[in-house]
């Protein structure tokens, strides 16, 4: 019997301890309201032809100016001192988003136009930086746009079919015949009639 009662007991003990530890909960919600984005920010720098956007001579740039063209004795062409790139970063919310660009036509008041002249060129490059941290790899399912004249609608610079947000770039510079450039390129000669030419490059960020 009295081994009966102490295995009796010892089972009480073990209940109790069990309701001593057992868990409680209280829940409380949490609520945070993320608002929808679309918005689109650029910024341009200026630099020597074949130099790095932030390497030597590059400069911060308002507009995409060429200012005063030299004229290449050797090629028998109008050229630029420099090049200009365009950094574009789209944000969507998460959402699959093209950019693009459309030019209307870069002319003179007095005739001519640059149409077949202006060259746009989409990059990606890894270490461009998003707060401070390189942007990495593209991710899996975006993709750059052609090089192509800047001269028409909604050319293609980035498809964001990710949704992330991501540096892109578009580099702009005067074509100068070199293997490579799209097709209906044509060098400035002296053919162009003289002035200044002005026109507007509008990109902008589409949703898929």
């Amino acid at each position: 019997m009295k081994r009966n009662v102490g295995i009796a007991t010892f089972m009480c003990l073990l209940a109790v301890c069990a309701s001593v530890f057992a868990a409680s909960t209280a829940n409380v919600s949490v609520t945070a309201i993320v608002p929808s984005s679309l918005d689109l920010t650029a910024t341009i720098r200026s630099a020597p032809p074949g130099g790095d956007p932030f390497g030597p001579g590059s400069a911060d740039a308002a507009s995409i100016n060429f200012g005063t063209l030299t004229f290449d004795t050797t090629n028998h062409i109008w050229v630029a001192d420099k090049y200009f790139t365009v950094f574009l970063i789209a944000s969507t919310s998460g959402r699959a988003y093209t950019l693009q660009q459309t030019n209307n036509g870069v002319v003179a008041t007095g005739g001519g136009d640059l149409n077949t002249n202006l060259i746009m060129t989409p990059d990606y490059q890894t270490n461009d930086q998003l707060a401070g941290v390189p942007q990495g790899l593209m991710p899996a399912g975006d993709s750059l746009g052609a090089r192509t004249l800047s001269f028409g609608t909604n050319k293609v610079i980035y498809n964001g079919n990710s949704g992330l947000s991501r540096i892109a770039r578009a580099y702009f510079g005067l074509a100068t015949g070199e293997p490579g450039e799209p097709t209906g390129a044509l060098p400035i000669t002296t053919n162009k009639p003289s002035g200044t030419y002005n026109g507007t490059v509008t990109f902008s960020v589409v949703l898929k």
